[in-house]
């Protein structure tokens, strides 16, 4: 038997990939600017004082977000406030994809919508519109050029305020 076979496997296989660094939201710039109010249902809104509050709290012209890093990353966050949301921007280059994906926290109590500046769909955002219990998003960039899209991680619930969440945002 040649000993060349041996080694065949060992030099076609493939280098192990780099684990995605972790980064604090604290620790991301603010985005020159947020995305519109999307008109998106509110699966968290509820009769009575809280869900006014709530209403309140998501009536404005656009919501504030975080500027995300270029490159995969995984973001450590919590929900803000009463809303019970947060935007994220993120610079899509031409032919670019991105996948936001909240993968720890209490899953099943989020979802994640892409939007672009205006708060709405277009073409290249996918959304759970099934959901089957993976809050995740992803946009593949049709254009020749590149375009900010922003991520709102959105929850299922009125009393949330504080509830931690990581976002794992991988580009392809």
């Amino acid at each position: 038997m040649n000993p060349f076979f041996l080694l065949i496997p060992l030099v076609a296989s493939p280098a192990p990939e780099a684990p995605i660094p972790d980064i604090e939201a604290k620790d991301l710039p603010a985005a020159p600017r947020g995305p519109m109010v999307p008109r998106a249902r509110d699966f968290g809104a509820e009769r009575g004082i809280m869900g006014d509050v709530r209403r309140g709290a998501r009536n404005g012209p656009s919501i504030p977000a975080l500027q995300l890093p270029a490159g995969n990353v995984r973001v450590k966050d919590k929900v803000p406030d009463m809303s019970g949301w947060r935007a994220y921007a993120i610079e899509v280059p031409a032919g670019g994809f991105v996948k936001a994906h909240v993968v720890e926290g209490r899953k099943a109590w989020f979802r994640v919508l892409g939007v672009n500046e205006w708060g709405r769909d277009e073409p290249g955002l996918l959304q759970n519109r099934v959901y089957l219990g993976e809050p995740q998003a992803t946009y593949k960039n049709p254009n020749s050029v590149a375009r900010t899209i922003y991520f709102i991680v959105d929850t299922q619930d009125a009393n949330m305020v504080g509830e931690p969440f990581t976002l794992e945002v991988t580009r392809g």
